[in-house]
């Protein structure tokens, strides 16, 4: 009889443990958290109602109706912002999906068009903490259905399904970051100087569609920041990348950098020179590692040459002779002799056979900002030499 009494009153205090109502969450807490933060980066935000309602899926939802968003004195209004699964985390909140499911915006004849825009795993530090990477909100992934950029009734620009994700440290592992735009287009061709319309027609780019795709990673403790791979593809023309690494932005600096920012926007009107000051100074605290940026051709090349030689009558060889023998000329200025010979080995294999044109740059050592600073402004002829720059073509 003990022991079934015994198991009678666990049964029971498990029932009771399960059934019982969850804490509520402080929703005016939240709201007035998220605020506030927001406006430290300089974005105000207002809202006329807050609704609270489950989704088809069952998720509890904060919807906010009307938000006026405004940035440097520049509004638009979200019809509905829904902040769906907000939880307590510690003492500040966690946001399952922060979704909007769609903006428009219309300023004279232009007009700007997003829909489904989705960012998940939003966390939000209560007043006076930060997380470890120096603010006070942070977000695993955002993604974005559609954007469509319209001037006079005609779509100049479209992107669809932009997609980023953040991957947090894992042990001594730094954060890494990915992102993608699986397609954009662009209207040259609705261009309103006549100049560029004709030119984009001549060469075959009254339209033109592409990707992106970027990938990196960071270490917030040493402020290794390395852009692993930046590339824009645009197709039957080519793919132009960038690649970076720095030192030195740690979450110390991206704290500086943010207050430094919001008291520029606190005070417009105030000494351009002081506030250009302060950032000079938080740039110093920079170092560079190595950087690198590529152009990978896909026919834009010859077709440059071949217009260029229809506008002088002549021959696309010849315009290729022509530029390559201006390179020398140009590379004067920089007064580097062995880079000038790089460039003009680099730039005539280029354009006697179009396939790749590299410029790269990385010293033995990491420079300093504040020497680069300074190398630029007393003697920039030696700054290939301090970077280690090298130009190269087709490897």
């Amino acid at each position: 009889m003990i022991r079934h009494g015994l198991v009678m009153t666990a049964s029971l205090g498990a029932l009771l443990a399960f059934s019982a109502p969850a804490l509520a969450l402080d929703t005016d807490a939240f709201l007035d958290r998220l605020r506030a933060v927001m406006a430290e980066q300089g974005t105000n935000v207002v809202w006329a109602e807050v609704d609270q309602y489950d989704n088809d899926d069952g998720d509890p939802v904060i919807g906010l109706i009307d938000v006026n968003v405004e940035v440097n004195g520049e509004g638009t209004t979200l019809p509905l912002v829904e902040l769906i699964d907000v939880t307590e985390q510690g003492d500040g909140w966690r946001v399952g999906t922060l979704y909007v499911p769609e903006l428009s915006n219309r300023a004279g004849d232009s007009s700007v068009y997003l829909s489904e825009m989705a960012v998940e795993g939003m966390t939000l530090e209560p007043e006076g903490q930060e997380n470890a990477y120096g603010g006070a909100m942070f977000y695993e992934a955002v993604n974005l259905g559609e954007l469509a950029v319209t001037v006079k009734g005609e779509d100049v620009f479209t992107m669809s399904d932009l997609a980023i994700e953040v991957g947090l440290p894992q042990g001594d592992e730094p954060m890494t970051f990915a992102g993608t735009i699986d397609a954009f287009t662009a209207r040259p061709g609705a261009a309103e100087d006549p100049k560029t319309r004709a030119m984009a027609s001549a060469l075959g780019y009254s339209d033109i569609a592409g990707s992106m795709v970027i990938d990196g990673d960071w270490d917030p403790a040493s402020g290794l920041l390395r852009l692993t791979r930046y590339d824009i593809t645009v197709d039957n023309a080519g793919t132009i990348g960038i690649s970076l690494e720095i030192g030195g932005y740690t979450a110390g600096f991206i704290k500086s950098l943010r207050e430094t920012q919001a008291a520029m926007l606190a005070n417009p009107g105030g000494d351009s020179s002081a506030s250009g000051m302060a950032m000079l100074g938080l740039m110093q605290q920079l170092s560079f590692h190595s950087a690198r940026i590529h152009f990978d051709d896909d026919t834009l090349t010859n077709k440059v040459l071949e217009f260029a030689a229809q506008q002088q009558g002549g021959r696309a060889r010849d315009v290729a002779n022509q530029a390559k023998a201006m390179v020398p000329f140009m590379m004067m200025q920089i007064g580097d002799q062995q880079l000038t010979a790089q460039a003009t080995t680099a730039v005539s294999a280029f354009l006697d056979n179009p396939g790749n044109l590299v410029v790269s740059a990385r010293p033995p050592a990491p420079v300093p900002f504040a020497l680069l600073m300074a190398g630029a402004m007393g003697a920039p002829q030696t700054l290939p030499q301090t970077l280690g720059v090298t130009i190269t073509a087709n490897e």
